[in-house]
């Protein structure tokens, strides 16, 4: 936690870092379709478990609120 943060404020930051790691692999994605690589699938499979934990941080800050 930072100096003077509260848990939750905490919770709600990690959640925009979150959706802003998926937002650019979400344009990596993009990208690597462009180029046709051959590492689609392991990409694909990392955006679904970053999305998986993003629900999951959604899921633990909405237990923090009052």
């Amino acid at each position: 936690m930072r100096a003077g943060e509260t848990e939750l404020e905490m919770c709600v930051r990690h959640v925009a870092e979150q959706e802003n790691r998926i937002a650019r692999q979400e344009a990596l994605i993009d990208r690597i379709r462009t180029v046709g690589s051959p590492l689609l699938d392991e990409a694909l499979g990392l955006l679904t478990s970053m999305r998986d934990l993003l629900d999951t941080m959604r899921a633990h800050a909405a237990r923090l609120q009052p």
